[in-house]
């Protein structure tokens, strides 16, 4: 088994070397949103998957570890927290490219999903038929409706036909409203496909800031949710076919979702010890920008501010009570958690950013975890959403298509309507850009 810690390889003997280093101090657990969900379940923490992955050695993975081991969201806090810096999430990666049985419990719904996402075009027939019912059936299911929570992740704008016409081509796309530098643009499946008036909102205020924006032929899936759940040879050959459409033109590449920009760094791992395409690889990171981090440099080096430079101004003498969400991923590996909030912040005067007492927190979504262990989800987004909605919040922002998703079908569960808005429709809506 390439996840265990006994000799025989490089890889074991290096997998060997992190497990000793484990002090057992259960700083993990405290931090692991599986863990308490689960009413304090060892072997869902971080400590615990250690632990095991001891115990089993070279063993074949058997249905009950491969079930533990699915129900883990690789959100990266127990890394974060670990005072010696196990790396328990890429442990759990490793260990997942070896199960054999289906990735778990309701291992189905995560293979299907995993065959979409391969062509991830198919993204834009679910949304048309999931648009469809969520107009029909949303304000006829009982409230505690399985189905009505499901569909709420379709709820929003209609589409238009420009964004019909973005998200079934193939070829490049381009914005020439700016004169200035030419941006990259990388919108991952859910804004292309899913949810194209979060891609038509990021163009839009990008150009509105001078970049002219160009989408290359030949993106697909980043492929973060393929490689979670152990197909590790199909996220490299999407990982390579991306590599080579972001390769057509140089310059910056700019990344709309924070889960996508966290998988499109880990190319360089992913397709290490595979020459060339390891440099590809690096070559291509070095490019990438997070779409807060260029919103929060872009906006300081023009100085602008809401009261200056936004004609648009919202409706309501007090301020929108606004609720940013941090993405696992740019929270606990990357630390981008300032960007997001400098932006908001610089339209204080309409704007009250909200902050939960105790941090933030993990939605639950976790790519596929959601379909994978659907109760624990619901638990650690219940209780989430009980926090936020106490502080009454008018508005529930995002940079994740993962978590924005999850938000929607967290306030059908709770029968609650807000509008849950990518940050780039946020700010475009907040600059004057938008209705």
């Amino acid at each position: 088994m390439r996840c265990s810690i006994s000799t025989g390889n490089s890889n074991n003997a290096q997998a060997g070397e992190k497990s000793s280093r484990c002090a057992r101090c259960g700083a993990c657990t405290v931090v692991c949103p599986v863990y308490r969900a689960s009413g304090g379940k060892e072997y869902y923490s971080g400590r615990g998957k250690k632990y095991l992955l001891e115990v089993m050695g070279e063993e074949t993975p058997s249905p009950v570890f491969e079930d533990i081991f699915s129900k883990c969201l690789l959100c990266g806090a127990c890394v974060a927290a670990c005072p010696r810096g196990v790396d328990v999430v890429e442990e759990v990666r490793d260990a997942r490219s070896d199960f054999t049985r289906g990735y778990g419990e309701h291992g189905y719904q995560k293979f299907l999903a995993a065959k979409v996402l391969e062509k991830p075009e198919l993204l834009g027939v679910v949304r048309r038929f999931g648009r469809s019912f969520h107009s029909l059936l949303s304000t006829t299911l009982p409230a505690d409706s399985g189905l009505r929570v499901k569909l709420a992740m379709f709820g929003g704008e209609p589409v238009s036909f420009a964004n019909e016409k973005i998200a079934s081509s193939a070829a490049p796309i381009s914005t020439s409203t700016g004169i200035g530098e030419q941006l990259i643009y990388f919108p991952g499946c859910s804004a292309r496909y899913l949810a194209p008036e979060v891609l038509d909102a990021s163009r839009e205020l990008l150009g509105s800031l001078g970049f002219s924006v160009h989408i290359p032929a030949g993106l697909v899936c980043c492929g973060l949710a393929i490689d979670s759940i152990g197909e590790r040879e199909k996220a490299r050959q999407l990982a390579k076919k991306n590599i080579e459409a972001l390769e057509q033109q140089n310059g910056r590449i700019v990344v709309s979702c924070g889960s996508c920009y966290a998988h499109l760094l880990r190319y360089k791992q992913l397709l290490a010890g595979d020459s060339p395409w390891a440099d590809r690889a690096e070559e291509v990171a070095g490019r990438l920008v997070e779409l807060s981090r260029l919103l929060d440099l872009t906006l300081a080096e023009k100085g602008l501010t809401s009261e200056k430079d936004s004609p648009g101004r919202v409706a309501s003498k007090k301020n929108l009570r606004v609720f940013y969400h941090d993405p696992c991923h740019l929270r606990n590996e990357l630390d981008i958690t300032r960007e997001p909030r400098n932006v908001l912040k610089r339209f204080s005067a309409r704007v009250e950013l909200l902050e939960l007492a105790d941090g933030p927190q993990c939605c639950g979504q976790g790519g596929l975890f959601h379909l994978g262990a659907p109760e624990l989800s619901a638990t650690i987004r219940d209780d989430l959403t009980v926090k936020v909605l106490a502080m009454e919040p008018d508005i529930i922002t995002s940079s994740c298509s993962g978590c924005l998703m999850q938000w929607k079908s967290a306030l059908a569960a709770a029968s609650v309507e807000l509008p849950v808005l990518h940050l780039s429709e946020l700010v475009s809506m907040l600059s004057g850009q938008k209705a």
